[in-house]
């Protein structure tokens, strides 16, 4: 009898498992809400409108950062032209300092030029480094040559007008007398 029991008890559980077993894939797709159409069509139309907002937003900081560079060079262009026209004033001023023989007007004349360079320097105007150094097309406009011995070729002799630039851009190249060989 007790093997009837635990036979009877055995066959009473496995008739509680294939009770208990059921098909959750069948479960799951019932318990899925079923999306109504007009929400659907909200959701899709948000969807296209943050993606419109996304790229107008990128579009107005592409034009925010192209702005401020065409300020910024628009600005440097304008302080350069300034320069431009003021820079035959120090040339004259050059050219007097040398002529006069009075000691008192060439410290006049020293003392007005000294200004001007330090009203171009506060600009971020700069004088190109010319005589002495080797001759860069970037920088230096050869306007005479003259032959020179081998260490002197390529360097720069002298300097007939001084160049300027404003950060890395070139003002005015310096008008210079180049160094070259001499020939047989």
């Amino acid at each position: 009898m007790a093997r009837s029991a635990n036979e009877n008890k055995k066959k009473a559980s496995k008739q509680e498992e294939e009770v208990v077993s059921f098909d959750t894939e069948e479960m799951i797709r019932e318990e899925q809400p079923k999306v109504d159409p007009q929400v659907e069509k909200l959701t899709q139309e948000l969807k296209a409108e943050k993606d419109n907002y996304l790229r107008l937003r990128a579009d107005y900081e592409n034009f925010r950062r192209r702005n401020q560079e065409a300020t910024v060079a628009a600005r440097r262009d304008g302080t350069a032209n300034a320069v431009e026209a003021i820079l035959p004033i120090i040339d004259s001023i050059d050219r007097a300092f040398n002529i006069c023989a009075d000691e008192k007007s060439k410290e006049g004349l020293l003392l007005i030029k000294k200004q001007i360079e330090t009203s171009l320097s506060q600009l971020g105007v700069t004088e190109i480094a010319a005589e002495g150094a080797d001759f860069d097309h970037n920088l230096h406009n050869a306007v005479q040559r003259a032959e020179v011995e081998e260490a002197e070729v390529g360097k720069v002799l002298e300097v007939y007008q001084r160049g300027y630039k404003l950060g890395d851009k070139v003002i005015r190249y310096a008008m210079v007398k180049v160094g070259v060989e001499k020939s047989e």
